[in-house]
């Protein structure tokens, strides 16, 4: 249960101190990059550090087509207002010039003024096939992704397009993805203000994610403010909570946009290290994170059952080791796994693909190839999970850690979810939340201890005053109130 703090665990948060927005001041630098180079992007990306590129799209065939470009260009497309229901065609005339106004917000970006409602076009999941072929033909993944078939592929299959009037944005929310996204702008200049995704103790501090819900907490402290203009790309891992405002004072017409995902790297480091408050937030109990985490927290393809017994992690602890430390040394490496994925029977399931377009892909040494990529990106996925020190190797005692923080928040998990199906879902969360506080999260005892007293005090016996066990339909909710 227990994490390195944000302010240590990312360079640039070094002498950060939290403060609410209506107290932000911009001190923390994102970092910014041209012509990235493979082992940059890799490091960042494992380590979910949020970054921008300022070459990202400079040579996209859509950058710097206006709104009204994309109206003539795909007459036929479908969107919504991101904070509405109506759909809405391109073709239409009127909706790059007459804005939807949303509520405004205090702790936003645009200080309580209302927002116009951004327009969000869903190319990837909610078009005709053809329709959907017509935009990829004017796509091109970004230069850093495309040495691997893996992120060519994903970034031409899963994007999105947003268009933003004067004063549009977003309000702050988590993404629902368990993968890294980019944020690419062809028009315009957007401000983002973004934090880490705030510490949770037990599912009891958890909280809407989506739009406004972080700041009806009072947990809004954002930690960077900075603009991503015209051919610039942010990059940022899941969870990372954001908001977005296009200034009217240096964006006069609509602004376009596109976001997508990558598959590999998988930001293993930073999963593993902020696990426990993940565990308390929608990535897990909407979205069913534990599942897609599983393989490199256990290094299986099937998680075997989650236990606390001392004995039994370790004697798994002890197996998985020699399975792999291949020369006996006592410390596995990189190069070990990779063997382990690639030549061993064992850990051939470590090469295995499963996204929305590989069914689209019919070339055999295509096929071949993205298994290679799959098993030689796994493995630096699952060294970056289980060195703790960051030294190249991971030892048998870190091992050990990881396998227990694994396990034992597994096996809390169940329970929980479990409980979520019972009548008295909160009674029982309260029995369960308390008996994992007093293990692991009380290092003076339970007589003295903060998070059980947070526990007992929790009002309410119905599912409903408790969020995590929430479904999307309050998400939906929401968003046409806003």
């Amino acid at each position: 249960f227990q994490e390195i703090p944000v302010t240590e665990y990312f360079p640039p948060l070094k002498n950060f101190t939290p403060a609410p927005a209506d107290k932000f001041v911009s001190r923390a630098q994102i970092p910014r990059f041209t012509k990235i180079t493979q082992e940059q992007f890799e490091e960042l990306s494992r380590s979910g550090q949020p970054f921008v590129v300022d070459d990202c799209v400079t040579e996209h065939p859509l950058m710097g087509k206006s709104c009204d470009d994309f109206g003539k260009l795909f007459p036929n497309g479908k969107m919504k207002a991101n904070y509405g229901d109506q759909i809405i065609k391109l073709s239409e005339k009127t909706w790059s010039t007459k804005a939807r106004m949303a509520k405004g917000e205090k702790q936003h970006l645009s200080k309580g003024v209302k927002i116009a409602d951004p327009y969000v076009w869903h190319v990837k999941d909610e078009e005709p096939l053809p329709v959907k072929r017509s935009v990829q033909e004017y796509w091109k993944t970004p230069y850093f992704l495309n040495g691997t078939h893996m992120n060519r592929l994903e970034a031409w299959d899963s994007f999105e397009m947003w268009f933003s009037l004067p004063d549009g944005g977003a309000m702050a929310h988590s993404d629902s993805y368990n993968e890294m996204t980019i944020s690419a702008q062809f028009t315009g200049t957007k401000k983002w203000r973004l934090m880490m995704f705030p510490e949770l103790n037990t599912i009891f501090d958890s909280f809407e994610s989506f739009d406004t819900g972080v700041y009806k907490v009072n947990k809004w402290a954002p930690e960077y403010e900075f603009d991503v203009g015209p051919g610039q790309c942010f990059v940022f891992p899941p969870g990372y909570m954001h908001e977005t405002w296009s200034n009217p004072d240096i964006n006069d017409v609509c602004a376009t946009a596109t976001t997508f995902q990558f598959n590999a790297p998988f930001p293993a480091q930073y999963i593993r290290n902020f696990l426990p408050r993940f565990s308390n937030s929608h990535l897990v109990s909407a979205e069913n994170a534990m599942e897609i985490y599983s393989s490199y927290a256990t290094i299986a393809k099937v998680q075997p059952k989650p236990t606390s017994d001392k004995a039994e992690i370790q004697r798994r602890v002890d197996s998985k080791f020699a399975d792999l430390d291949a020369d006996k040394d006592g410390k596995i490496t990189e190069e070990e796994l990779r063997a382990f994925f690639l030549t061993n029977p064992k850990g051939k399931w470590g090469q295995a693909y499963e996204f929305a377009w590989t069914r689209y892909i019919k070339d055999p040494q295509v096929k071949k190839e993205m298994a290679k990529e799959r098993g030689e990106y796994r493995a630096g996925d699952t060294l970056a999970w289980h060195d703790l020190n960051e030294d190249g190797h991971v030892s048998k005692e870190e091992l050990l850690q990881t396998f227990t923080q694994w396990n034992v928040l597994v096996e809390r998990h169940r329970a929980l979810m479990k409980a979520k199906a019972s009548k008295k879902a909160v009674a029982q969360a309260k029995t369960i939340e308390e008996k994992y506080a007093k293990e692991y999260m009380c290092p003076t005892g339970p007589s003295q201890c903060p998070v059980v007293d947070r526990i007992r005090a929790k009002k309410g016996k119905n599912r409903e005053s408790v969020v995590w066990f929430q479904g999307d339909e309050d998400e939906e909710k929401e968003r046409k109130e806003l």
